[in-house]
């Protein structure tokens, strides 16, 4: 089982992408719904998605967002991260982090768009790092 922390940049990205068939994060968010990947879950992780997934600015469907967030919940592993005091430069990330050392030791990768957010991570991978590696 290969776990994954997805920011939610990536799914905000894969949702805005035009050609999804050329779209690394579309493809990222598929291999979650394929059981390629199983995303790595917490409340503020959670949390995190509904709040900018349903953000008036980006316009998506309420149901596509509902549908994507419970397929989301149904492929994941659900944690509950101890606090790591953790700096990052910006301090909403920090739960991504933290809900990524819990397999750290099993080779977890945190995707994300914004690398400068989690400086000296090194399980932190860009989407097409992230697609390279699994194959996808």
């Amino acid at each position: 089982m290969r776990y994954v922390v997805i920011d939610t940049n990536v799914i905000v990205s894969a949702l805005l992408a035009q050609d999804r068939r050329r779209s690394v994060p579309f493809a990222i968010l598929e291999a979650v719904f394929l059981g390629k990947i199983t995303p790595v879950l917490s409340k503020d992780i959670m949390a995190e998605y509904v709040s900018v997934l349903n953000r008036a600015k980006f316009g998506f469907n309420k149901e596509l967002v509902k549908t994507i967030l419970v397929e989301i919940k149904a492929q994941g592993v659900w944690v509950n991260p101890e606090k790591t005091g953790k700096e990052l430069p910006d301090q909403k990330d920090v739960c991504f982090y933290e809900a990524a050392t819990i397999y750290e030791d099993m080779g977890i990768c945190l995707v994300t768009g914004n690398m400068k957010h989690f400086p000296d991570c090194p399980f932190a991978v860009t989407p097409a790092q992230l697609k390279e590696r699994l194959g996808i």
